[in-house]
């Protein structure tokens, strides 16, 4: 499948764990909810390295990708666990589409930073994606 296929992937399922997860988090603390969808991830995550036979180990070296994956990590988890507390306190309908703007924060920092290709239909795509986000949160 093309990245393109995993991002439809990806969006999907994404879409269902908010409803998921709002479910979820009117019973079970925002923390604990944390640490049980991330172990399944772990747990999915390590099945996909044995499944590729992949090592573990030829990567664990103190190198620029390292210190990208590690500060990823730590984004992820402030993300994360900023998220799902949103979702135990707010509307899905509100906190989604707020949460969703991570694509302006990321296709600017491709732009700036990646040296992606500005093209004026992307532009038009992120002013139309920020539009969207706007409206849902009214």
């Amino acid at each position: 499948m093309s990245y393109v296929g995993w991002a439809f992937v990806a969006m999907a399922a994404y879409g269902v764990t908010a409803v998921l997860l709002k479910l979820a988090l009117k019973d079970i603390p925002p923390g604990v909810a944390v640490v049980i969808t991330n172990l399944v991830l772990v747990l999915a995550g390590v099945g996909l390295v044995i499944y590729r036979g992949e090592s573990f180990t030829a990567h664990m070296t103190i190198s620029r990708p390292m210190v990208w994956v590690l500060l990823a990590g730590l984004m992820l988890s402030l993300s994360i666990v900023s998220y799902y507390i949103a979702l135990s306190r707010g509307p899905t309908s509100v906190v989604v589409p707020i949460f969703a703007m991570y694509v302006l924060v990321a296709t600017f920092i491709g732009f700036a930073f990646l040296g992606e290709e500005v093209k004026p239909t992307r532009v038009a795509g992120v002013l139309l994606a920020g539009g969207a986000i706007f409206l849902l949160t009214r």
